[in-house]
């Protein structure tokens, strides 16, 4: 996403800090959330990381807008 550092920029400044520590601070989320996936959030993972890898903040955020779009499209 084109925007997502603007962003990331935005809500580090409109929190008093930097861009890197929102990110780690969002990577630091997405950790824990997928290290105690549960039988009933695993289908929204492996949509959330097809790869099966830990995704990125801005890979989560990406795939989140994808798979979003999809269910609003009619």
């Amino acid at each position: 996403m084109k925007n997502f550092q603007k962003i990331i920029k935005k809500i580090a400044k409109e929190n008093g800090t930097t861009p890197e520590q929102v990110l780690a601070e969002m990577q630091k989320v997405i950790d824990e959330a997928y290290g105690h996936r549960t039988g009933e959030a695993d289908p929204l993972w492996n949509k959330m990381a097809p790869d099966g890898q830990k995704p990125t903040p801005e890979a989560f955020v990406a795939q989140l807008h994808r798979i979003l779009g999809k269910e609003n499209i009619p």
